[in-house]
């Protein structure tokens, strides 16, 4: 595949089984052997695990939304700069239960593509600003000159 074949794949991906919650494209995208290296206490393997984890994300937060702010793609692999935002009104999610909270997370995430499918993905965000948005963390108490204390 192209280069721009690549990045397409990723965005029909990231549209059609995030944005849209159709899950069954997985099986299309995602080839069996497909692993994520990721900080979020989620498991992901081939397809199942993807379908698996986008349905316990829409389940906690059912107005999910997944914005691509950048696509770098060279050779097998496509580099994405994304945004989520939601609210946590749904299921518990990564232990924390929904308390109605709005977050905005950002991350990026290097997937590699073999024979029209996605195989690999290391994902990098920060799991304790999400936590700390979702209530699960307390924010940081402040002196009164602003400081951290």
């Amino acid at each position: 595949m192209s280069v721009e074949e690549n990045k397409l794949l990723l965005r029909r991906f990231f549209e059609e089984v995030y944005n849209k919650g159709n899950l069954t494209v997985a099986d299309e995208l995602v080839a069996e052997d497909y692993i994520s290296h990721n900080e979020l206490d989620i498991q992901v393997l081939g397809p199942e695990g993807i379908k698996r984890a986008a349905a316990m994300q829409r389940n906690a937060f059912p107005n999910l939304r997944t914005t691509i702010e950048d696509l770098i793609a060279e050779g097998d692999k496509v580099v994405v700069r994304g945004t989520d935002t939601g609210t946590h009104t749904g299921a518990e999610f990564m232990g924390i239960p929904a308390k109605g909270r709005r977050f905005t997370l950002t991350w990026i995430d290097i997937f590699r593509i073999a024979d029209g499918k996605l195989v690999e993905a290391w994902l990098e965000t920060n799991v304790e600003s999400f936590k700390r948005q979702l209530g699960a963390i307390p924010e940081a108490e402040h002196s009164e000159e602003g400081s951290p204390t």
